[in-house]
């Protein structure tokens, strides 16, 4: 047998184990992109909730504002408003019906 003959299933070995890693590595990586695409997918959605809480809570903060600007007449009237709406807050003497029908 000479050294040639004898190398050539060495190399053989080598080429093929050399074929099997390359594999393992392209296949590690396509998972890894998947996975980090899904993650970028959710960071995103993550993002867009918080921007929209965001944007809600300027508009509150806008209302605040312009809550805090307003005259002691003007302030009474959103007060007497808010009693009226949120708490059910009647005037002295006034009467106030109910519709039971769900009309």
């Amino acid at each position: 047998m000479s050294v040639k003959e004898s190398k050539k299933p060495l190399l053989n070995l080598r080429y093929v184990v050399l074929c099997v890693v390359v594999l393992v590595f392209a296949v590690y990586s396509v998972v890894t992109l998947i996975d980090l695409y899904s993650q970028i997918g959710e960071k995103k959605n993550e993002l867009d909730a918080l921007n929209n809480e965001i944007e809600i809570q300027e508009y509150r903060n806008q209302q605040m504002n312009e809550i805090y600007n307003y005259s002691d007449e003007e302030f009474s009237q959103y007060v007497e408003e808010k009693a009226r709406e949120d708490l059910d807050y009647v005037k002295e003497g006034e009467r106030v019906f109910v519709n039971v029908s769900g009309d």
